[in-house]
Parts: structure tokens; sequence; C-alpha cells
């Protein structure tokens, strides 16, 4: 009536590669995998979210699922809706500003990954909280890094849910990125070895292979041809002690090179070859080879799904709180982050959790894009839907 209007600026749902066949066969498999797991994992449900432990059999252990995901705060990213006269915009800060980021580990059972207080003082050497800061930038703290990710899990994630759920087995879930697929130096890939004994090539571990037979990756140090001690040996050093090399072998084909990775093409090449070993297959990630070793379970969300990724509602959660708490300072960012990311609640983030859920239900019954979107909206309050949902929606849709 004065002349103004109150404007919101929002972002739109990213629908991108979602329901790309690639992505939805791998969301098949991960739905599939984590399927396996739920019978071990407890529910919450109701406005309070009670818990309603897993009907375990002798021997069997509860399974909680931790999510991960990172997250970045910025000074100058304040309300989104602001009050205008109609056909004028208030001046805003230019760019970004500085910014915080966040790397955080989440579960139903506890919320943020945190000792209380009982583990506090029985534990005095793990540390109280698994949240990682990190001020980036080339003139700041750097960028966050594989290495960063891997030392937040093995010196506070992993000891903190131990000390906390002792008798249970994590399942650690992060975003499928190239980032997250990285692996330890020492691990077993074909593509980082050379035809030949030293030079770049990394020294990969010892292995296995055959009727379990061992396996040094490198020559011994008493080796007749002292250029050698000590040196990774190489594709075909490797490939005649296997009893797989044979005279013309190139390192890399045409083809190979070209990306056909026809899987009836198993001999074409040197690096094909030792691919295609079964020690080879079974090498996993940095994050998968960690978390495995201290006893747990380690899987990937499929690209392009953040809503299966509760995680990602408590950054929204967390970003209206310090939007509306914004100073467009430095100082500010410092202050509202940290209480930003305590402002949620274990209910509301329980809450998001069976959201999360939910999707992963409606995928499972064939449910995909806007029609899941309904059908989470209209169910919201349960963490599964009804078996007959398809017929609900087919009603919507008439």
């Amino acid at each position: 009536m004065l002349g103004f209007f109150n404007q919101q600026q929002k972002q739109g749902v990213y629908f991108d590669g979602h329901e790309r066949d690639d992505v939805v066969e791998y969301r098949k498999k991960f739905l599939e995998e984590v399927a396996k797991y739920e019978p071990y994992i407890a529910n919450y449900e109701g406005e309070t979210m009670d818990k309603i432990l897993p009907n375990l059999q002798n021997g069997e252990k509860e399974h909680i699922l931790v999510t991960h995901d990172e997250c970045i705060f910025y000074s100058n990213d304040g309300k989104r809706g602001v009050w205008a006269k109609t056909g004028q915009l208030p001046l805003r800060k230019k760019g970004n500003g500085r910014s915080i980021m966040v790397s955080e580990f989440l579960t139903e059972a506890c919320g943020r990954l945190k000792l209380d207080a009982q583990a506090i003082e029985n534990y005095p050497d793990i540390p109280k909280e698994a949240r990682a800061y990190l001020i980036p930038g080339k003139n700041q703290e750097g960028y966050w890094t594989m290495n960063h990710l891997l030392e937040q899990l093995k010196l506070k994630a992993i000891p903190i849910f131990e000390a906390l759920f002792p008798t249970c087995i994590a399942i650690f879930a992060f975003d499928n990125s190239s980032n997250h697929a990285a692996f330890l130096s020492d691990a077993l890939l074909a593509n980082k070895m050379n035809l030949f004994p030293g030079g770049k090539q990394p020294a990969m571990r010892s292995t296995t292979w055959g009727d379990n037979n061992q396996q040094d990756m490198c020559f011994p140090d008493d080796y007749f041809d002292e250029k050698l001690r000590g040196k990774p040996k190489g594709i075909k050093q490797v490939l005649f002690e296997r009893g797989k090399w044979r005279d013309g072998l190139r390192a890399d084909c045409q083809l190979c090179k070209a990306g056909d990775r026809n899987p009836n093409r198993i001999d074409c090449c040197t690096r094909r070859i030792i691919s295609l070993e079964p020690d080879f297959i079974a090498q996993k990630g940095a994050l998968h080879e960690i978390i495995s070793i201290a006893g747990h379970k380690c899987i990937f969300y499929p690209k392009f799904h953040c809503e299966l990724n509760f995680i990602e509602m408590y950054w929204g959660a967390a970003k209206k709180f310090t939007r509306e708490n914004c100073d467009y300072s430095w100082a500010g960012l410092q202050k509202t982050v940290p209480l930003g990311l305590d402002s949620v609640n274990l209910i509301t983030i329980r809450k998001f959790a069976r959201k999360a859920w939910r999707y992963m239900d409606i995928y499972r019954k064939g449910i995909g894009g806007k029609l899941a979107e309904y059908a989470v909206k209209k169910y919201k309050s349960h963490r599964r839907v009804p078996d007959n949902i398809l017929e609900e929606l087919n009603k919507v849709e008439m």
C-alpha cells in the first residue's frame, strides 16, 4: 500500500543430471546397499522423534548412519528478503566477502558428532567434537583437501563415535565427489605404474594374488642389481612374476588410450591386464580403507542427490540463522557461524533425517522427479510412504 513489497531471493531446485541413466543406475545400487543396513538402524518417530531400537538377533550390532559434508559461510551473505520501494533494490556489498568453511558429521542418534559431558570426563584425550573449521584462501589457511578430511576422520570422527557408541557400527556416508574418491599414496593403481622399474611411479604396498601368493611391489633391499634395490618394479616385472607377461605387450594400446573400456578386451596391453587383476580391482579409496580398518562401513551418496543427505537441510537451517544475524563483517561471521550451527536442535536434525529416509523409500518404489517431491511433502510425518503410493499419485495427476 505504501509502494513497498517484499522480494525473496531464492535458489531453484537443481534437477540437471538427477535422472541421468548412469546416476539412476548408481542410485539403485546405493539404495540396495542402504536397505541391507536398515534392519540394524534405529527409527525415530512422533513429534518428539523418540527412538525405536532395531530388532537385533544375538551377536548383531546396532548400526548408526553418520553423514558428512562441507559448507562455506560468507560474511556478506545476508537476508534474502528485503523491503524496498517498488522498482528499487537496496545496494549490497559487492562480492561474498571473507568466508569460513565447516566440515561436519551428523547422526540421528546424537545430532552433531560430539562428546557429551560424561564422555568428555571419561575420554580426556579425545577431541570434544568432530567439527572442523578452515579459513579458505591463498593468503589464509589454504583450501580443504582430502588430507584434511582423513585427519578429521582418524583423529576426531572415529574416536568420538567409538567413545559414544562403543557397541555400535558406524555407516559413514559421503558425497560422491572426486576428492572423496582419492586413494592412499601406496594404493594399487594401474594408472600410476610405469612399464619398467623406477621412475616417478609410487612405491605401492605388498599384495597377494592367485592362490594367496605374496608379492612385493618394490624390489627387495638385497636385490642383486643395486640400482633397483627398493625401487618400484613396474608392470612388466609384476606381470612376469605372475606368469602373465608375454613379449610384444605395450604399456597402453590405442583403444585404451582413446578411453575404450570394452569388457571383452582383457589382454590388449599391460595396463589393461594389471588393472583387471583381482587385487587391483578390490582396491578401495582412502576413506573406505581407513573406515574399514576401524571396523565400520563407508558409503557414497549418488551424484546430484543432496536430498538424500540430511546434513544439507542442517546447512540450510544454520545459514538461515547466519543470514538473519548478518552484520556484513568478518568479526560478525566468526561469531554467528558457531551459533548458527549449534542452533539446530536434535529433534530438528532427526526430522531432517526422516525426510531423507522418505526420499530413499520413494525412489525404491520407482518414483522420481517432481512426483517424488510431492510425495515427500504429503507424507512428511512418516519415514516411509504407503506401498500404494503410485495409485494415490495417479489419482492426483488425474
